[in-house]
């Protein structure tokens, strides 16, 4: 089994998957026919609800240490 991760190197994680989460929303966006402009599939595709999921498992850790400052 692996041993566990420190704090910030957990936070440093978490930001880096909020990003992400922001990106893939940002880059697959509804055109007008309905389907995702990146990736051609029908609106909101999979990569779009990833994102999503990303972000609001992983923004609301704090992002300047843990305190939150």
């Amino acid at each position: 089994m692996d041993a566990p991760i420190s704090e910030p190197v957990f936070l440093r994680y978490a930001q880096a998957q909020a990003a992400y989460g922001t990106h893939l929303l940002a880059v697959h966006r509804r055109d007008l026919s309905g389907c995702c402009c990146h990736c051609g599939r029908s609106h909101p595709c999979g990569h779009r609800v990833h994102g999503a999921r990303l972000l609001a498992h992983y923004a609301d850790w704090p992002r300047d240490g843990p305190d939150g400052g």
